[in-house]
């Protein structure tokens, strides 16, 4: 344990190995903590500090480069980038909180700035989002002294008899004041400040007393996170100034934070409940749509593995597992092999790094393989569809030596082999027409020798010929029967109705030996 003090004020902190931020308990600001704590590094820093807070930052700047000789390490990174860019922090007359000045607008935004990338690569999570919150900062007062400097050196080249009173105006604007002017610029990154429009809404100010009450459930708090995201639908109309337009932009921003947070606040509610396996992956899926919120990506991890737990236990009784476990690992067998592809280059970057990217990769590898593996099983245990039970032996046969994989993928052949006669011999026993036995004999021959399929084919074969020359024989009989019938009807109705003359009877006696004629060459 040592004592760092605050980079903002000053105030002395406690700090243990392990601790990658601290919270100042008296300006409530976030700040990075060096991996390594001695302290000899903790006074340099503290020194560091000092000198960049007292505007010695090239003192400052010295420092940090003697400690990097040392060690690499983000947060040494991320100090000697805030002494480049002469970063000190003064009170916000607004809020009270700690806001930064820039006493050395570079041209190079500081998001572009070589250590911050440096820092950023090197970061945790935690150090990534105060970094990152931080940068933004102070790039939008860079732009803005830039922008302010620009205006003021054109407005010193337009007047022609002002220039020596322009210069002195704008020298005597301090530090201090252009940051306070520059963060009011840049509300989109501070929701709490705002500049001279504020819009007022009765129904915004009622979701934020509702969220400032606490103890809400997760339904509450889901609904509470639509109504701030129907309040940052509103844009601005055709007529409104410059002033409205930022002030709506401003209130954009600062609803989709709060939806943010009582999104969080929901899917935390449910991770810490620890319900079923896919109450779990309802938690996954509501970080997953906060992507790099706070810490939403390690809490989706954190639901995915619980899901997984209470998912892996369906393996002691898989005649018992319904679809719903089976979908469940299914997506979560997904869900890992996403992360396993988020980071597919690794040149470039530090060996530690490298390290903790591919360990990460085989945990998150190891865990789809265990979906996979339970799937496999629940679909050899359950279905009787040859299909289902070759792509299970396809999945044992994917996951090589995993556990007893091969073992499993010979049990899965045998059982779709099975399938696959019983189908066949079921088709086979219900089959009457030539086609039907004709499909038989066609699943009989896809198991080539297995068992008695050749015979059984064959067989299957002969059916339906006989099948079909009785078809055809019964066709036979069936035309001459007609045949007779209406030859019986035309001798009666000549009979009837036509006069027993000799040209007449020698006429359908002609057509009717043309017609049986006709009959036998058919037959």
């Amino acid at each position: 344990m040592a004592v760092m003090n605050c980079k903002m004020c000053g105030t002395p902190l406690f700090v243990t190995d392990g601790m990658r931020t601290r919270e100042c308990t008296n300006c409530k600001t976030a700040q990075t903590v060096p991996q390594t704590i001695t302290l000899d590094i903790i006074e340099q820093i503290n020194l560091a500090n000092e000198h960049r807070q007292k505007g010695e930052f090239e003192a400052a700047e010295k420092i940090y480069d003697e400690l990097l000789d040392r060690q690499q390490d983000a947060d040494f990174f991320w100090g000697r980038a805030l002494c480049r860019y002469g970063v000190i922090y003064i009170d916000n007359p607004t809020t009270g909180r700690k806001i930064p000045a820039c006493h050395r607008p570079l041209f190079r935004s500081i998001l572009a700035d070589d250590d911050y990338i440096r820092a950023t690569d090197l970061a945790t999570q935690e150090q990534f989002e105060v970094m990152s919150e931080e940068g933004r900062i102070i790039a939008a007062i860079q732009k803005r002294q830039l922008q302010q400097g620009n205006a003021a050196f054109a407005e010193t080249r337009m007047l022609s008899d002002g220039t020596e009173r322009a210069s002195e105006e704008t020298s005597e604007e301090t530090p201090e004041a252009a940051a306070r002017e520059a963060v009011k610029e840049s509300a989109v990154l501070l929701p709490e400040v705002l500049g001279q429009r504020k819009i007022v809404d009765p129904e915004m100010e009622e979701a934020d007393r509702i969220l400032a009450r606490g103890l809400l459930d997760t339904r509450a708090l889901n609904n509470l996170a639509n109504r701030y995201e129907k309040l940052a639908a509103v844009r601005p109309k055709p007529g409104d100034d410059k002033e409205v337009r930022q002030a709506l932009e401003e209130r954009r921003k600062e609803c989709l934070e709060k939806a943010k947070e009582c999104r969080y606040r929901s899917a935390t509610m449910i991770m810490e409940a620890n319900g079923n396996a896919e109450s779990m992956l309802n938690a996954a899926d509501a970080f997953a749509n906060l992507e790099f919120y706070k810490d939403s990506k390690n809490c989706m991890i954190n639901c995915m593995d619980k899901s997984l737990d209470k998912a892996r236990k369906v393996s002691d009784k898989l005649s018992s597992a319904s679809a719903a476990d089976r979908r469940i690992l299914s997506e979560l067998s997904i869900r890992y092999k996403e992360l396993m592809d988020e980071d597919t280059d690794v040149k470039g970057i530090p060996e530690e790094t490298r390290k903790m990217i591919n360990s990460r990769r085989r945990e998150f590898s190891i865990r789809a393989n265990e979906c996979d593996y339970i799937i496999a099983l629940i679909d050899m245990e359950n279905s009787k569809d040859p299909e289902v039970l070759a792509t299970a032996e396809e999945t044992f046969r994917n996951l090589g030596k995993f556990r007893d994989a091969s073992k499993r993928m010979d049990e899965a052949h045998k059982k779709s082999m099975a399938a696959a006669y019983d189908r066949a011999e079921y088709a086979m026993k219900w089959a009457y027409e030539p086609e039907q036995f004709a499909e038989a004999a066609a699943l009989f021959e896809e198991l080539g020798d297995y068992r008695d399929c050749e015979l059984q084919a064959s067989i299957c074969r002969k059916k339906a010929v006989r099948k079909e020359m009785k078809h055809i024989s019964n066709r036979k009989w069936h035309v001459i029967i007609a045949a007779v019938v209406v030859t019986i009807i035309l001798i009666v109705a000549l009979l009837v109705w036509i006069q027993p003359q000799l040209p007449v009877w020698i006429g359908v006696f002609l057509g009717i030996g043309y017609l049986w004629k006709r009959i036998l060459e058919v037959l």
